[in-house]
This record gives structure tokens, C-alpha cells and sequence, in this order.
């Protein structure tokens, strides 16, 4: 009877530890994913915001110089699903501010990124799939496919794009100038989105 109870006891014990182990193993692998994903997006951030800033920003060719696309857009349409909404509404308001100073304008890029953002949890919850978003996904093409990333990323930039045409103008006398400068700016954004989307996540 004392040997059961021993056999018994040292079994419990090895559960125990089993069980922790394995706990901290799991924890393990979350901390390291947190760190690739945060490593993953901040390299994400400062080469679309320099192709932005250096070079998009510095030509004028696009459209014979009626339109300059907002490539860094897809900085924000990439983000994790389940990324905290503070964290979200921050990134788009600096974002948003580093493209308006290496424009010298305060304000109007700010504004936009962080209404976009703002939306942005609410267009993915509008455009799940019936089964949710696979937490190991991010919202791309490659994961979800063009059809749904098409959608997505149209209803977000034009957002986007609505509040900064907005704040640019300031005054609707030239309010067709100004819708049809817009509708280009969206279309060859989209475009180039698209066009990174299949250039380099593409499994």
C-alpha cells in the first residue's frame, strides 16, 4: 500500500512538472512570435514609409503629375487582425504625421490614417469569413485571396483618401478637380498595393 502511494505521488510529481514544462515551452514559442511578428512589421514600416517619403513623395510622374500614390497605406492594411486598438489608432496618428512633415503639411495625413484606422477594425469584422480569421493569418492576398483583399483595401484607402481630399481642399470650388484627382490617387494606389501584394506575398 505505501509503494502504490509512493509510485502514486512520484507520478503526481512528474505530471505536475510535465504540465509546467509545458506551459513554459508554450510560452516560449508565443514570446518568440510576438517578436517576429513586431520585428516583421517594423521592417514593414521603414521601407514603405521610406519608398513613400525618399522616393514616391520626390516624383512627379504619376498621371502627369495629378496623382501621387500612398504605397504606405499597406503598412496599415497588413497589421494583425487582433493588434490592440490603441496601439492601432497610434501607429496611424505617427504614421500619418511623418508623411505630413515630409510634405509640410501638419495634420492632413494624420487625420486620415487615424480615421482609417479607426474604421479599420470594423471593415474586417463587416468582411469575416463565416469560420473567423485564422489567428496565425495576416490580411493579404496570399491568405485570403484577391477577391476579399480587393474589397478590403478599396473600402479603407478610399476612406482614407475622402478625409484627405477633404482636408486638402478646405473649399468646394474645385470639388471636381478635386473628386476626379482623387479617384486616380485611389486607383494607382490600389494598383501598386495590389501589385507588392503579389511581388512579395505570394506562397
Amino acid at each position: 500500500m505505501r509503494l502504490l502511494d509512493t509510485r502514486l505521488f512520484n507520478f503526481t510529481i512528474c505530471e505536475i512538472f510535465r504540465n509546467k514544462l509545458l506551459l513554459l515551452q508554450s510560452k516560449n514559442q508565443l514570446a518568440e512570435k510576438m517578436i517576429k511578428l513586431i520585428q516583421t512589421n517594423a521592417l514593414r514600416f521603414f521601407i514603405l514609409f521610406a519608398i513613400q517619403i525618399l522616393i514616391i513623395n520626390n516624383i512627379n510622374v504619376f498621371v502627369f503629375g495629378y496623382s501621387t500614390p500612398y504605397l504606405y497605406l499597406m503598412f496599415f492594411l497588413m497589421l494583425p487582425f487582433d493588434i490592440n486598438r490603441t496601439v492601432l489608432l497610434l501607429l496611424g496618428f505617427t504614421g500619418g504625421l511623418l508623411i505630413d512633415f515630409s510634405l509640410d503639411c501638419p495634420g492632413v495625413h494624420a487625420s486620415a490614417t487615424l480615421i482609417m484606422c479607426f474604421v479599420r477594425p470594423f471593415i474586417l469584422k463587416s468582411m469575416s469569413p463565416r469560420q473567423g480569421y485564422d489567428i496565425n493569418s495576416q490580411p493579404s492576398i496570399a491568405d485570403y485571396g484577391f477577391r476579399w483583399f480587393f474589397r478590403y483595401a478599396a473600402v479603407c484607402v478610399t476612406i482614407h483618401h475622402v478625409v484627405l481630399f477633404f482636408n486638402l481642399s478646405f473649399t468646394l470650388n474645385y470639388s471636381f478637380f478635386l473628386l476626379v484627382r482623387a479617384l486616380l490617387n485611389i486607383v494607382i494606389t490600389l494598383v501598386l498595393i495590389i501589385l507588392c501584394q503579389y511581388f512579395l506575398y505570394r506562397k
